[in-house]
């Protein structure tokens, strides 16, 4: 609040004051002032002006005081000013961040999510593709087991291992297709190729005898001997709803012919030739059967 004006009419209040002192002669006064009354009001005058002045004096620090303190508050409040809208920009700057990183954040968890739907549907694919394999090794095991009996033992227990990996959940998709093309091709393999193998071979009666077994895809097995005396035929017979094989020694002698020529034409003791052999029709019935049986 500004001071001044009250100041100045009291300032002059005081020299009228002093003045009208000077002058003034109470009623019923006839002489005139004397000598030291004059000088105590003169001195009274002096220290009248004197009061009057640094009353003026402290009235311009004031007033300076104030003005200082007026531009100083102008100052405060301009740089408050300021600071609001700069604080108000830096947080609208930072609330549009805040909304930025809020979307980022929740494309990022609907991508998560994405990957994680994606990670389990192929899961359940490599369940299924697992289970389907599974069920492959199911059906090429029923062939070894009711088929022509070439190292079965071998065949099954390869077969076998891969199911117990696939049961286990230790083979993934990629090594259990792996595993199973290389099986297949093998089947394939001894169902096509034609082969001549010397071995020992245990007859009908439990006689070991060293033979040439001609083995003919998976459709026929024959034997005959290193001396050309003895011969077999292998060939199925259902009994009791199952396939058994057995050698069927009592060959005829075109059928024993048949067979002497067919193992000298692999072994390459005689020129390639077609060699008509006996098939029986056992055979392909007990094959048959066994294919529905399958599912094949």
């Amino acid at each position: 609040m500004n001071t001044t004006p009250w100041r100045g009419a009291a300032l002059a209040g005081l020299l009228m004051t002093g003045t009208l002192a000077g002058t003034f002669v109470p009623a019923g006064a006839q002489e005139p002032a004397t000598a030291a009354e004059a000088t105590r009001l003169r001195s009274d005058i002096a220290r009248l002006k004197r009061e009057v002045a640094r009353a003026e004096a402290e009235t311009r620090k004031t007033d300076s005081l104030m003005r200082d303190e007026q531009a100083a508050a102008t100052r405060s409040q301009e740089r408050l000013a300021r600071d609001r809208e700069r604080r108000e920009k830096e947080n609208a700057t930072l609330s549009g961040r805040i909304q930025e990183t809020r979307a980022k954040i929740s494309a990022e968890r609907t991508r998560g999510q994405g990957y994680a739907n994606g990670i389990e549907e192929i899961k359940a694919r490599d369940k299924a593709l697992l289970a389907f394999f599974a069920t492959l090794g199911d059906s090429l095991l029923v062939r070894i087991e009711t088929g022509l009996p070439w190292d079965p033992e071998v065949r099954r227990d390869r077969l076998l291992s891969l199911k117990r990996d696939l049961e286990g959940g230790t083979a993934s998709p990629d090594e259990a297709f792996s595993r199973l093309s290389a099986i297949l091709k093998e089947e394939t393999k001894n169902g096509d190729e034609i082969a001549l193998l010397s071995r020992p071979l245990t007859r009908r009666n439990g006689e070991v005898v060293n033979a040439q077994i001609l083995k003919i895809g998976n459709q026929m097995l024959l034997y005959a001997d290193d001396e050309g005396k003895k011969f077999g035929i292998l060939e199925p017979r259902v009994e009791n709803g199952k396939t058994v094989y057995n050698w069927r020694e009592d060959l005829s002698f075109a059928d024993r012919t048949a067979v002497k020529k067919a193992v000298a034409v692999k072994s390459g003791r005689e020129a390639p030739q077609l060699v008509p052999l006996p098939l029986s029709l056992t055979h392909l019935v007990a094959t048959a059967q066994d294919d529905r049986k399958g599912g094949r």
